[in-house]
C-alpha cells in the first residue's frame, strides 16, 4: 500500500499518542512523593502527585451528541470526539477569588486555579494529537522571553445551574485581568510541556503531569499556556477568577477543548 503524506502524518501522531498513553497509565505515573528533580529551569521539581481521585458527583459530559465521545482511559473522565474535533473532560469549580496560576489543575493546587481536574494532562495531550493538533514549544525565558507556541485551543465550559439547566461559557469569561477587570482576551496554545528522563533509572516523566495543565501564567512545563508574557511571581500575577461569573465551588463542570486546526 502506498503511504500518502496524510497517512504517514496520521500514523506518526497516533504513535506519539500511544506513547503518551503508555507513559501516563503505567504504575510509575503515580510514584510516591518526595523525590525532587531539576528539570524546571534548574529548580527542584516536586515529585509526581498521587493520581487524582474522581468524585462520584461529576455526572456525565454536558455535550451535544455524547454518543460520539470515545473515552481515552477507563479510570479518567476524558474523551475525544474525532468527528467534531474536540477533547472533553470533567472537573469541578474552585473558589478562584485570588491571583491565579492556572485555569485548570489538580485538586491539591485548587487554591490557585479556577477548575480542579481529575485526568492526567498527558491523556489530554494524546487526545489533541489524535485530533491533528500540533504541539509547539513552552515558554522560553533565557536569554530572552519567547512566548509559548502551538496549535491554538479554544476552551468552553458547561455546567448545570441551580435549576438543573445547562449553561455554557467561554473559559476566558471566568478569568479577568487584575488591573483592568476585563476578561482574558486570548485563547490558549498547545505548548506541549516536555519529557524529563531520570539519568539514574532511565524512567521518563511528562512534566505537565505534575499539575501544569492549563495555565494563565507562563510555565516551561505547561500543556496549554497563554501566548503572552504573564509572570509567575505572586506579586506580579496578572489574572484572577471572575468570581461573579463562576458557579459555586464544587460545581461539576465539563471542559470542551477545541483545537483550531
Amino acid at each position: 500500500m502506498v503511504q500518502t503524506p496524510y497517512v504517514v502524518g496520521l500514523c506518526s501522531r497516533l504513535a506519539v499518542a500511544l506513547t503518551l498513553l503508555v507513559l501516563c497509565c503505567r504504575p510509575a505515573a503515580c510514584q510516591e512523593p518526595g523525590k525532587p528533580d531539576t528539570a524546571r529551569g534548574g529548580v527542584d521539581l516536586p515529585s509526581l502527585p498521587s493520581c487524582p481521585q474522581v468524585p462520584a458527583n461529576l455526572g456525565e459530559p454536558l455535550v451535544d451528541a455524547p454518543e460520539g465521545l470515545k473515552r481515552l482511559d477507563p479510570a479518567s473522565p476524558v474523551w475525544i470526539d474525532k468527528q467534531r474535533k474536540i477533547v472533553v473532560l470533567l472537573g469541578s469549580t474552585c473558589k478562584a477569588g485570588y491571583p491565579l496560576e492556572f485555569f485548570a489543575t489538580y485538586p491539591d493546587r485548587s487554591y490557585e486555579s479556577v477548575v480542579s481536574i481529575y485526568s492526567r494532562p498527558s491523556l489530554v495531550h494524546a487526545g489533541l494529537l489524535a485530533l491533528g493538533a500540533k504541539p509547539g514549544k513552552p515558554v522560553q525565558w533565557d536569554p530572552n522571553f519567547v512566548p509559548p507556541s502551538g496549535t491554538e485551543v479554544a476552551i468552553d465550559v458547561a455546567w448545570k445551574d441551580a435549576r438543573g439547566r445547562r449553561q455554557t461559557a467561554r473559559a476566558q469569561e471566568w478569568i479577568r485581568d487584575i488591573k483592568t477587570k476585563k476578561p482574558l482576551a486570548v485563547n490558549w496554545v498547545f505548548a506541549g510541556s516536555v519529557f524529563w528522563e531520570d539519568k539514574t533509572t532511565g524512567s521518563k516523566s511528562y512534566l505537565a503531569d505534575r499539575g501544569d495543565f492549563i495555565t494563565v501564567l507562563n510555565l516551561p512545563t505547561a500543556l496549554l499556556d497563554v501566548p503572552l508574557q504573564s509572570a509567575s511571581a505572586l506579586e506580579s500575577r496578572m489574572f484572577e477568577g471572575f468570581v461573579e461569573r463562576i458557579p459555586p465551588p464544587g460545581t461539576p463542570v465539563t471542559l470542551i477543548l477545541k483545537p483550531k486546526l
